[in-house]
């Protein structure tokens, strides 16, 4: 049963629990060419053979040996293309076993979707990545249990960036390159954090999700004619940030602020809360590279030709000059450094302000879009009622949206479900059957394919909404996965018979 995914790593639960390790001697032993896996015996060696030309191995109905890992791993651009044809023709849903993979790339093989590892290599070679250490635990068991931690935290990421060597960066970075497609289904539409610590998170499919997202979804609010063009802070949200609170005390006007970032580029205010705005953290020493120069100046330049503003003020560090053609090129007014005092001028002489309601209402139009790609004219003529925390949308006396302002995302209400529904975005389609509790993947008969796992979602049979909730398996695993909860249900429609 699926616990949990991130990307193509998953946590199982069953007859087994993965991430797994097998140990030699207890769990699987290899007695000449006869090799045993618990109570299933092959008879030949599949850790060094030869025969590249033989494929997966059938041991259980949803386990799957991948013999000669080890002689596979020496291409790695054909290793990673073998494993992922191997998951479109046995599913997703399955289980691969690495027997002999060498302990220090259980992570990235995690991080590639095997599942099942064992301790072969260490008894075979007296394996150790830094030599044999006296009484020390064996490496394959700590490095199986780091693994485990960072999955369940949601940091396997970051645990297979950190890795330094050349195998893991190279699986890892042919993945970014030519998988990103696939794997991005499997990343979560929220995580807890982000820790940007290398080049690589650049390539991250959600940090790549948020700025397609930007591309294809994002529209400025009606009521943005000034935009103001500012440095992230280190605390997050930035609107909480010392910086951002003092620079904000000198802005004289209404102005659409977007933050410039790396590794998200490009921030609208107004999507701040938005995961993985929120939620990242990187190292700050005021030094840009070359790479992130890149990201931000080619998302600068995309956002300024498609978005016209009557005025372009920049309240940026001396670090960020890099993007001084640019800004120059669209005639910006650039103010570099802390000058605050000119801030005050150059945007107290604007004389543009805009009421708070209208400045709420149409930033969560924004918001809308940018989440669920439709659906924001439900907010024409909203209100917005209560205190941050507890914000609700109300239209014509009904509940339309809430807000959730650890996630920063709109909850959905039955309203906002069938307008989904309606569009055919974000939605899941059930047998007949009335949700009393969750949804799980063996009720479901189709959903669309813009689901990610933690994203919300309508539950459908039919044309008739049947309830809401959100989504903890994507589309792909609720139509793979044969247990498991694929909705959590927050909201159902009531039976009247």
């Amino acid at each position: 049963m699926l616990v949990k995914r991130f990307g193509l790593a998953k946590i199982t639960r069953g007859t087994m629990e993965t991430p797994l390790l097998l140990e030699t001697g207890k769990d699987i032993e290899f007695n000449g060419n006869t090799f045993k896996f618990l109570n299933f015996e092959i008879g030949r060696d599949v850790l060094y053979t030869p025969e590249m030309n033989e494929g997966e191995i059938k041991i259980a109905d949803d386990i799957y040996l991948i013999p000669h890992i080890n002689s596979r791993l020496r291409n790695t651009t054909n290793f990673v293309d073998y494993t992922i044809k191997l998951r479109y023709k046995l599913g997703f849903d399955k289980l691969f076993y690495a027997p002999g993979a060498p302990p220090h790339l259980i992570p990235i093989l995690t991080y590639l979707g095997y599942d099942i590892f064992d301790d072969s290599l260490e008894h075979i070679e007296d394996y150790s990545l830094v030599g044999r250490i006296d009484d020390a635990p064996p490496i394959s068991k700590f490095i199986i249990s780091q693994t485990k931690i960072a999955l369940k935290k949601g940091l396997l990421r970051e645990l297979v960036e950190s890795i330094a060597d050349n195998k893991a960066k190279e699986i890892l970075r042919y993945l970014d390159m030519n998988y990103y497609s696939l794997i991005e289904n499997f990343y979560p539409i929220w995580n807890p954090q982000i820790n940007a610590v290398t080049l690589d998170s650049l390539y991250r499919p959600d940090v790549r999700r948020w700025i397609g997202r930007l591309k294809d979804r994002y529209k400025k609010p009606s009521w943005a004619k000034y935009l103001l063009l500012i440095p992230c802070s280190a605390k997050k949200p930035y609107s909480i940030s010392k910086s951002h609170r003092e620079m904000r005390e000198h802005i004289k006007a209404t102005m659409h602020e977007v933050i410039l970032t790396s590794p998200l580029a490009l921030v609208p205010r107004e999507l701040e809360r938005f995961y993985p705005a929120q939620n990242y953290d990187i190292p700050v020493i005021g030094h840009w590279y070359e790479e992130e120069k890149k990201l931000i100046r080619d998302t600068l330049e995309w956002y300024l030709s498609k978005f016209e503003y009557e005025e372009i003020i920049s309240f940026l560090p001396e670090s960020m000059r890099f993007l001084e053609d640019i800004l120059n090129d669209f005639g910006a007014h650039t103010i570099w450094g802390k000058d605050y005092e000119e801030l005050e001028k150059s945007t107290k002489k604007l004389d543009y302000h805009i009421p708070r309601n209208v400045l709420e209402r149409e930033n969560f139009k924004s918001l809308a879009r940018f989440q669920f790609g439709c659906c924001e004219e439900l907010l024409d003529e909203a209100k917005i009622k209560g205190r941050y925390y507890q914000l609700n949308i109300w239209k014509e006396r009904k509940r339309i949206f809430s807000y959730n302002p650890q996630k920063g995302m709109l909850t959905l209400t039955e309203e906002s479900a069938k307008c989904l529904a309606k569009n055919e975005k974000y939605t899941v389609y059930i047998d007949d059957f009335y949700p009393e509790g969750d949804v799980f993947a063996a009720g479901i008969l189709n959903s669309t394919e813009d689901i990610r796992e933690e994203d919300e979602v309508a539950v459908v049979y039919e044309d008739e909404l049947r309830g809401w909730g959100i989504a903890k398996m994507s589309h792909i695993d609720m139509l793979q996965q044969k247990k498991g909860k694929a909705v959590k249900i927050r909201g159902k429609i009531k039976t009247t018979g």
